[in-house]
């Protein structure tokens, strides 16, 4: 099993920010915070819907005596817990399990004591407490625990939650987390998903997965939620849903196979087309040599292939598809170490040639397609080379492009793979081209039912993405996120081709009028949804209408785009010393005003900027152009005029602002360069993004909403300065009456001890 970890580094002296990650040790003395985390390895077993966490947390006392404390853990609100056992030094211990009405009040003594709501979020749940001494003075305090769990079971879909954040800032670890989770189930296992962190996933068989994730240095903003279905069917279809009431709804799916037997997986129709001109030379030809060895060796009996070599001229392994054999596949690695690097790039010549290869329309046809540069040799205009790609791709191939290197037309590239239903991905210099191709080629290893599609009846979708589904392999699994219109049961069909011939698979969903679980929905999709419009506006060219949509979904989910830069104001003053209304950087996810509580427009700082006269009041800190997260604090603000961001962005840049990499607006047009590359990569990861993440450290999503820190203080996007404003004292007993009246807002306050949110009456709360 892989060792996935997560790097992680938390508050290690008094001075430190208050901030805990799941168990925490506080001293009985209040007036020292709790101790850091030096490390913690968290060990999941989960076993037919019950679950076992094995976790081991170190903790560095900085102070220079011994102390008494209270490990406190807190546990999954509506989690069934069993089989509690504590171990300190290794001696197991006796502590005391505090049911939800107790352990409410408990978080509310820690929250007045260290000013610090971020446990409001575990109010409902139970938790573990147990007093520990002596914890050594400048020492460390090793406590091992382990729960079982049932895990919630809502139509073939199981959902774990292993508490991770309860501090209002997440903190990081001394040293590492680890987390692992293994999987085993007696009903096959069909889809793994974390909607909160990108994971690994290993599966075995039907039976067992495993998984886990690793991120250096992350931060823990977010628990850790892990979602799997079970199904005897041959392929698991499940859904999620969220929909606010009189809106459109949002779904996700998702959509996996059985780890097929041998007999089930479909034999394909492979051709590698590589380039082998002379800018290949060096590290670059032998990687792609390992790379097509690898491909090559991974393809199974009954498979065909070939292998078109090209630079000025092309030149194919055989004339025609080539069945997989041992005579064969040695034949194919002696042409590939023949091959070398000369000559220029024929490539619509070479990809023309993988065209007319006699692909068998029973099977899936795959072209994966290497090069290292631009068209120089024949057909060099790229919508023409496009245009034939259409006219000869009747056998319906899917195109996978790896562009080795920055000197790549990324636009043509993007284009070829898009339009023939496959992926491009990029090799950077540092990187080893073979380590992404024999990626590829493990996933397109065993293909289960080729050109997917999946329909609703009697229910309207929309704006469904992926916008066209990609063949579903063994081991592998789809996640579809869309709108919908209305509500109620539906029936819902996967069809796809095995061996040529359609088939047709049926299940049931529910899409509700109104279902407030499952907040991260709406987001991920919006996400998709970007990432679309922009590879749309990139490779077709901008218009209002598609620019528009991208600012508005930019401002309503904190999205960052190429048309948005940050504003790095550090607070009130600031932004009375440049002479901006700073209501109009608060944002405005609600409404059609356009002159009230927006996002500020770059055009607004275009005086600002432009004085650059001595005695002159010093700019913002930073103006960010956006598709990379700025270092700095910051506040979203859209670029509405190409002029306007250059005047500012240079301007800053001038005067030692620091520029965030990747570029703004101005590097969708590029075609070639390490931007260009850089800009195709961003939009294909937010295309596929499948796991939520907040990108810009000042800015927050809670449920569906959107939150910006100016000042020291979380702010509704939603907020307008006219709006009927409602004060309460953070820690009051008001405080914490509302939370019992409206506990939906538990989340919202566990931001911070300042907070201002709207709420559904249109009033804003303000927390002082």
């Amino acid at each position: 099993m892989k060792r996935t970890l997560l790097m992680l580094a938390c508050l290690g002296t008094l001075g430190a920010a208050r901030s805990f990650a799941a168990g925490m040790l506080i001293p009985k003395d209040a007036s020292i915070p709790p101790l850091a985390i030096e490390s913690q390895r968290v060990d999941i077993r989960i076993k037919d819907g019950v679950a076992t966490a094995k976790i081991e947390q170190v903790f560095r006392n900085s102070v220079g005596r011994d102390l008494e404390a209270v490990f406190i853990f807190p546990l999954p609100a509506n989690a069934s817990i069993s089989d509690f056992a504590m171990m300190i030094n290794g001696k197991r211990m006796s502590g005391e399990l505090v049911e939800k009405g107790k352990a409410r009040g408990i978080y509310e003594d820690i929250v007045r004591r260290m000013k610090d709501p971020g446990l409001l979020e575990h109010i409902g749940g139970n938790l573990f407490r147990i007093s520990v001494f002596p914890v050594p003075a400048n020492g460390l305090q090793k406590i091992e625990l382990e729960y079982s769990q049932t895990l919630a079971f809502d139509g073939g879909l199981y959902t774990y939650v292993y508490p991770l954040k309860t501090g209002e800032r997440a903190s990081r670890t001394l040293a590492d987390f680890t987390v692992s989770v293994r999987l085993n189930s007696s009903l096959p296992i069909k889809s793994v998903y974390s909607p909160s962190h990108k994971v690994g996933i290993t599966r075995k068989n039907d039976q067992e997965a495993v998984i886990g994730f690793e991120e250096d240095q992350a931060l823990l903003d977010r628990d850790f939620v892990l979602y799997y279905t079970v199904s005897k069917k041959e392929f698991g279809l499940n859904m999620l849903t969220h929909a606010a009431t009189n809106d459109k709804g949002f779904f996700m799916m998702m959509l996996a196979p059985s780890m097929a037997a041998p007999g089930a997986v479909m034999p394909k129709d492979v051709t590698f087309v590589i380039d082998t001109s002379g800018s290949m030379a060096g590290s670059k030809i032998e990687q792609t040599r390992k790379a097509l060895e690898y491909g090559v060796k991974k393809l199974n009996a009954g498979d065909r292939f070939n292998i078109i070599r090209f630079s000025t001229d092309v030149e194919p392994f055989r004339p025609a598809l080539t069945a997989v054999s041992e005579t064969n596949r040695a034949a194919a690695l002696a042409f590939i170490q023949a091959t070398e690097a000369r000559g220029g790039t024929a490539i619509n010549d070479a990809l023309a040639a993988a065209l007319t290869m006699d692909y068998d329309p029973m099977r899936p046809a795959i072209i994966l397609f290497l090069t290292d540069g631009r068209p120089t040799v024949g057909e060099t205009a790229p919508d023409a080379i496009l245009g034939s790609l259409g006219k000869g791709n009747g056998a319906k191939a899917r195109i996978f492009v790896f562009g080795a290197g920055t000197d790549v037309n990324t636009h043509l590239l993007d284009q070829i793979a898009g339009q023939n239903g496959g992926l491009s991905q990029y090799v950077l210099p540092d990187e080893d081209i073979e380590v992404k191709v024999s990626a590829l080629a493990d996933k397109m290893s065993n293909p289960v039912l080729a050109r997917v599609r999946v329909e609703v009846d009697t229910l309207k979708t929309s704006m469904v993405h992926p916008t066209a589904l990609p063949d579903l392999f063994s081991g592998d699994q789809i996640i579809v996120f869309g709108r919908y219109e209305g509500g109620g049961d539906s029936v819902i069909r996967l069809i796809g081709e095995v061996n040529g011939k359609t088939r047709e698979f049926v299940y049931e969903g529910t899409f509700p009028r109104a279902q407030a679980d499952n907040t991260f929905i709406p987001r991920l999709w919006a996400t998709r949804r970007v990432g679309f419009l922009l590879d749309e506006i990139r490779l077709r060219g901008e218009n209002a209408e598609l620019k528009d949509e991208v600012i508005r979904l930019s401002r309503e989910y904190g999205i960052m785009t190429p048309y948005t830069s940050y504003l790095v104001l550090e607070n009130e003053q600031a932004y009375a010393q440049h002479g901006i209304d700073r209501h109009k950087a608060e944002g405005r996810a609600s409404g059609d005003d356009k002159t009230s509580g927006q996002p500020l427009y770059a055009a607004d700082l275009k005086e600002v900027f432009l004085d650059g006269t001595p005695g002159s009041a010093a700019p913002p800190r930073s103006v960010v152009p956006l598709f990379e997260a700025p270092a700095a604090d910051a506040v979203a603000i859209d670029v509405e005029t190409r002029s306007a961001y250059e005047v500012s962005a240079s301007r800053v840049h001038s005067r030692g602002g620091k520029m965030g990499v990747g570029g703004g607006a101005s590097a969708m047009r590029e075609e070639s360069g390490a931007q260009a590359v850089a800009m195709s990569k961003r939009i294909q990861e937010y295309k596929e993004r499948d796991s939520v993440r907040n990108e810009v450290a000042t800015v927050k999503y809670v449920g569906k909403k959107v939150f910006t820190l100016l000042d020291g203080r979380w702010i509704d996007n939603a907020f307008k300065k006219e709006m009927k404003t409602v004060t309460v004292t953070f820690g009051s007993a008001e405080y914490f009456k509302l939370l019992t009246d409206k506990p939906e807002l538990k989340d919202v306050l566990a931001l911070g001890s300042k907070v201002t949110v709207v709420l559904e009456d249109g009033t804003a709360l303000v927390v002082e």
